[in-house]
Order: C-alpha cells, then structure tokens, then sequence
C-alpha cells in the first residue's frame, strides 16, 4: 500500500484537452472511485499511472517518489482494463501467476500466492479451465487476482463492472472492497456507475473537463453538490440547471426550464447558484386533480403531467417519470412519488398532478 498523488498532469489528444492540469491525492490504504462520464479522462489517468501513457506535464509519486522514468513494470502497480484481457492459450491458473513467473519467484512462493489470491477473488474452482470456459464476471475475478498476485501497492480498475451484468455486479463490487480492506492495498477505482461509488468508496473524486470539480465522501457530495454538474454526475434525481439568477438579501428568484420559483438562500455560500433540486420526498402526487391551492398558502407549486413511464416501488411508491405541456420543457421529470390513494395505480399516458412546497427546493 502507498500514497498516490497526481500533480498538475495535463494530456491532449489531437489538440482536444484531456486532462487539465490535474491534482489528486490518494491516502495510504484508500479506495477513492473516481466517478466521471464517458469520455472526461478516467481511462487516460489509469493509462498515466500505471505507466503505459506518458503525459505531456505533470508529476506522479508514490509515496512522495517521482515515477515518471520508472518502467511499468518496476513501479508496484496493478491493473485491471475495462476489458478482460486474459490470455486465451494459458488456463485460468498460468494467466493468474504470468506476472509471478517474470518475477522469477520459486515455484512454492508462487503456489502460496496463487492459493492466496485464489481464496480472496474465490476462483479456487476454475483454475484449470481456459477463459473461453468462463463467465464474464469469473474473467473479471481472474483478472483481479492475476493483478493482486504480485502484491501491488497501487491497484487500478478501469470500470472493472461494466461487463457484469446486474446480478453480479453488486456482489463482485463487495469482493473487491473486502479485498482491499483485508490487504489495505490503496485503490483507484474508475466508473461511471454511481452506484458502485455509493457502494464501496471511502472517498469519491468527481471529474468533468479534465479536472477534480469535488471530493469528498459520496455521501458528503449528495448533500451538498458544488454546481449542477457534479449534481447531474452522481445522478441526483429531479434537477434542472438554473437559465437566470437574481438574488435579495435572503431570497432568490429562478428561472429554470421547469419554472419560475422564489426560494430561501441556502445556508451554505456559492459563488454561483447553478441548479436546483426537489428532493423526492417532497412530492406527492395525485390521480384526481388536487384542490385548488389556497390563496393563503402562496408558497405551494402544483403541476399536470402526462405519466410516460412508471416503476413500482413498494407500498404504493412509484418512480413516475412525467412529460409536461410546457413549451421549454425538453427533459422527462423522474420523481420517486406517493400516490395520493394507494388503490389506485396510475397508467400510462394518465393525467397526474404533482404537488411541492416552495420551501423544500434546493438551491446550489
């Protein structure tokens, strides 16, 4: 296990920027998920670490050791692409120890650490078969253990689910993670899975334009989320970006391609209010068109939409997802929402009224 830390590393590829001047720094024993959309960097910063990329700037040490003219090989670094690229001719056994063997370790050193990655990624099983002869999710276990087989102090995993379908990957997701606690070896792991992030993560970076824009615990980010990209990046649901601002001393009039709405300043200062967000527990909704909102009571928004899909939940709650009549409106609304009578569930293409108070929008 060591530290990471990735100082100003820039990278463009056919005059497109890539990576901006990036920082990151990675405690001793970390797992940090770096959580991005397709295409911001994440595989180019893996490529860069483990040596088979170099940048056009920057610095990366280990442990306050610069590696930029250490060899892949040398520099204690395991890694895991995308994809599986176990070799087809060598059983499951020959493709874990191949980096064992160039290390031209005795044959019992390398049994007891094929035994022991073995029983961590649990492939004791398969170890005589050949890749074609496995599943998706036991090539991708086979590939963890070939990279932790060589006791690297900087794993990196390159969106290590992606291929796994949905019944496996949150199981697979929990194995890597008590790997890494058991042998305290310091993670980077790449997805764009939020998730996964949730899931495993002692701390999540969020990249966009080839930069850091937050870090933090997931949970930290979900509650207060720099600006609307990094809102829209962990996929906080029900957002809109803010199209104008103008504030008073404790309110703040938006205008957003949902509506217009005067709400309270946020607690937490920014340097611009970007987005806002109604949370899903703030919203109810109605088959039957609600009562009309009381003259006294300014502060409660209802709106009529058209139900263009619906999940059932539990109990009575729904993920409906609306379309609304609205001239500007180019996004479907995804709310998680109470039916107001629990008896009856709504159908598609129906009519339905959803109802927020003013004061439950949150602004960032």
């Amino acid at each position: 296990m060591a530290k990471l830390e990735l100082q100003n590393i820039s990278m463009k590829y056919q005059q497109q920027v890539i990576l901006n001047e990036f920082n990151l720094t990675i405690k001793n024993g970390e797992l940090l998920v770096l959580l991005g959309d397709s295409g911001c960097g994440k595989t180019t910063l893996i490529k860069i670490i483990a040596g088979i990329i170099a940048p056009e700037s920057g610095k990366i040490l280990m442990d306050d050791q610069t590696m930029g003219k250490i060899p892949s090989q040398y520099r204690k670094v395991g890694y895991v692409p995308q994809s599986q690229v176990l070799f087809p001719h060598l059983t499951i056994r020959e493709n874990v120890i191949f980096g064992l063997k160039a290390q031209k370790l005795a044959k019992d050193e390398i049994q007891q650490k094929l035994e022991h990655v073995a029983n961590l990624t649990a492939i004791k099983g398969i170890i005589n078969r050949y890749p074609s002869e496995i599943s998706g999710g036991q090539k991708q276990r086979v590939a963890l253990a070939r990279a932790m087989a060589v006791e690297p102090q900087i794993l990196l995993l390159d969106e290590p689910l992606s291929s796994i379908d949905a019944t496996n990957r949150e199981s697979l997701a929990m194995m890597i993670r008590k790997i890494q606690q058991n042998t305290h070896t310091t993670v980077l792991y790449v997805t764009h899975n939020q998730e996964e992030a949730r899931l495993i993560s002692d701390q999540v970076a969020i990249i966009a334009d080839g930069q850091i824009l937050q870090q933090g615990r997931m949970l930290d980010i979900e509650r207060t989320p720099y600006n609307f990209t990094v809102a829209k990046i962990i996929g906080l649901p029900n957002l809109w970006a803010i199209t104008s601002c103008t504030d008073s001393k404790d309110k703040v009039h938006i205008i957003t391609t949902l509506g217009e709405f005067t709400v309270l300043k946020p607690s937490e200062p920014y340097q611009r209010f970007s987005a806002i967000q109604i949370p899903p527990n703030v919203i109810t909704c109605h088959t039957d068109p609600p009562q009309p909102t009381s003259p006294l009571d300014p502060d409660t928004v209802q709106k009529k939409g058209k139900i263009f899909a619906i999940q059932l939940q539990d109990h009575g709650h729904l993920r409906i997802i609306l379309e609304f009549p609205h001239p500007h409106f180019q996004n479907y609304l995804k709310i998680e929402a109470k039916i107001q009578k629990e008896s009856q569930i709504p159908q598609i293409d129906q009519d339905i009224w959803i109802i927020f108070a003013m004061k439950d929008i949150l602004i960032f």
